[in-house]
């Protein structure tokens, strides 16, 4: 069998190398070719979100970065504005980035940086830092800045401050009343030049038995006068249950006089008021000087009506007394630049303070009771009036011959014309009731009773007026009255009628108190060298806004608690 067999074709090896191609042919070869093309999008949504993911880490970096350096600064800034008078805020500011580790990122301080005028202390501090970034590298971001500023500004608003101190008796031991003046001189200085002008009144209380407000606000009160020898009013227990006097509504006049003294010549430390100048308020100065000289000039006498201290503090910061204000004002005994004083309790950008000082625990004050047969008409006291004369010439009441020799007034129808030779006098005489007659002062003799009908006849006599007894009583004591004339039942009367003691005078304080704190009046009281845990402390303590605002004060570190006081009125606050 013949087989047929195909014919082979050897393969031929041959160089199949390629030949080069040029960009543009590789690129459109590339556009053809689609294998692949998920795994370069996903290599470009990563780097995209590599980037984003980056960009929110240093951001968020970036941010507690800024939050670190303006805490710091904030802190800083407000600590060196609200220090202590006379310390470096700007020291203050550098230790607080100090202690952060922060010293390197501060900037220097300007000129301007730290800033103090009369009523205020500006401080205003900036930082800035450069921090490398970690993922914002992906997109050639290597850095970034953080910087931040901040100003604070210790402010002292409008101020109205009552200083009410207790000047009685006891004050006058051991150099208190000394130490006492130069502390409270030192705190109106600060108050006074911590604001612009007349943006703090300081009204001066000085309190012992009671207080005088002086001839200014008293006339411009309603007051029952019932005397004229002081300008101290008596207020009802009720009275202290509020915080203002109302100048419509009626006072009562206390009635002066004294437990011990002769006839105008009341003893000084029994006195029911003091009148001197010095123990008056002083109202409403915005005067470093006025107050100072005020200051310098109180005196220590008498008891302790912390009570009436407290009363008259919170009335003259109360709205009630704008009328007294603009009496005053009339009177030119304030400015008259002055005004809305006192402020609305409500008016936020005034602060009212008051700053009680209290060396010891009330004591006892005595009083006339307004029904005893001992006020009112019809005393013991009498007053004739009368003129020196001088003979001028006699005439015949029929032909009117004139004559010039005095004898003839003696000779039936004759009168005698006299002139007056000097100012009108005033003798006064007291009546004994049991019968001894009438016993005359400027003679300090006794007279029957024929004889003092007898007066009325004499020379130049004009007048004879029974005094009210309140009129008797603002010229002598009780106890004078009770030693002439025997009769001591005025003086049983006023030292065990109507008295207040020291328990009394403390639930009166108290009540005052709270109504002052009820509306938002801010009070400060200092014990002064006074017993620890005792009645006088524990009352302070109760007056004041809360425990921190009590102080108790020893010798000369009296002006330590004045000093924390002022401190403490500024009002602080940021204001970038």
């Amino acid at each position: 069998m013949k087989h047929q067999s195909s014919k082979i074709t050897p393969a031929v090896c041959m160089d199949q190398r390629a030949t080069p191609r040029s960009p543009k042919a590789w690129l459109r070869t590339f556009q053809k070719d689609e294998n692949g093309s998920i795994t370069a999008f996903t290599l470009v949504m990563l780097v995209m979100m590599l980037a984003a993911g980056g960009l929110g880490i240093d951001l968020m970096r970036q941010e507690m970065q800024r939050a670190k350096i303006q805490n710091t600064l904030d802190s800083a800034v407000l600590a060196g504005a609200g220090a202590t008078f006379g310390s470096n805020p700007k020291a203050i500011v550098e230790d607080y980035f100090a202690k952060a580790n922060m010293s390197e990122y501060l900037n220097e301080f300007g000129d301007t940086d730290v800033a103090s005028t009369v009523n205020s202390t500006s401080v205003t501090a900036s930082a800035d830092m450069t921090m490398d970034t970690y993922l914002m590298k992906l997109s050639g971001v290597k850095t970034l800045s953080v910087s931040g500023a901040s100003t604070a500004m210790m402010r002292v608003p409008k101020l109205e401050v009552a200083l009410v101190l207790d000047v009685s008796g006891s004050m006058g031991n051991n150099s208190k009343l000394t130490n006492l003046q130069a502390a409270a001189k030192n705190f109106v200085t600060t108050i006074i030049n911590s604001t612009d002008p007349g943006d703090a009144v300081i009204s001066l209380v000085p309190f012992s038995w009671n207080v005088a407000p002086g001839e200014g606000i008293y006339t411009a009160l309603n007051v029952n006068e019932v005397q004229q020898y002081s300008t101290c009013l008596r207020f009802d227990e009720s009275d202290f249950d509020n915080a203002f006097i109302n100048p419509d509504v009626q006072m009562n006049q206390q009635v002066y006089t004294s437990v011990y003294g002769g006839f105008d010549n009341l003893n000084q430390s029994w006195r029911s008021c003091f009148t001197d100048e010095n123990a008056e308020i002083l109202p409403y100065s915005t005067s470093v000087t006025e107050l100072h000289t005020a200051i310098d000039a109180l005196t220590a006498d008498g008891n302790t009506s912390g009570h009436l201290g407290m009363k008259w503090g919170a009335a003259l910061l109360d709205p009630e007394f704008d009328t007294v204000v603009d009496s005053l004002q009339a009177d030119e005994l304030i400015s008259a630049t002055l005004t809305s004083l006192p402020a609305p309790y409500t008016e936020a950008k005034v602060l009212k303070i008051v700053v009680m000082m209290g060396d010891g625990q009330n004591t006892t004050s005595y009083f006339f009771d307004e029904d005893s047969e001992f006020r009112g008409p019809n005393s013991h006291l009498f007053r004739v009036t009368s003129q020196d004369m001088v003979f001028k010439y006699a005439y015949h009441i029929y032909n009117h011959r004139i004559r010039y020799d005095e004898s003839r007034c003696s000779r039936a129808r004759w009168e005698c014309v006299y002139e007056a030779a000097s100012e009108m006098n005033s003798s006064y005489y007291v009546f004994d009731n049991d019968g001894s007659g009438y016993y005359s002062l400027d003679n300090d003799e006794w007279i029957s009773n024929d004889e003092f009908d007898d007066l009325q006849d004499m020379a130049g006599y004009i007048d004879t007026e029974r005094l009210s007894w309140e009129e008797m009583w603002g010229r002598m004591s009780p106890d004078f009255y009770g030693d002439l004339t025997g009769d001591w039942s005025a003086w049983n009367d006023y030292v065990g009628s109507e008295r207040e003691d020291g328990s009394d005078k403390n639930g009166m304080m108290i009540d005052v108190c709270n109504a002052t704190k009820n509306n938002g009046v801010v009070v400060y009281t200092i014990g002064f060298e006074i017993g620890k845990g005792g009645t006088a402390e524990t009352n302070l303590r109760n007056c004041a806004s809360s425990v921190a605002h009590y102080y108790r004060a020893e010798g000369i570190n009296i002006t330590d608690a004045f000093s924390s006081i002022a401190s403490n009125v500024v009002n602080l606050r940021l204001t970038q």
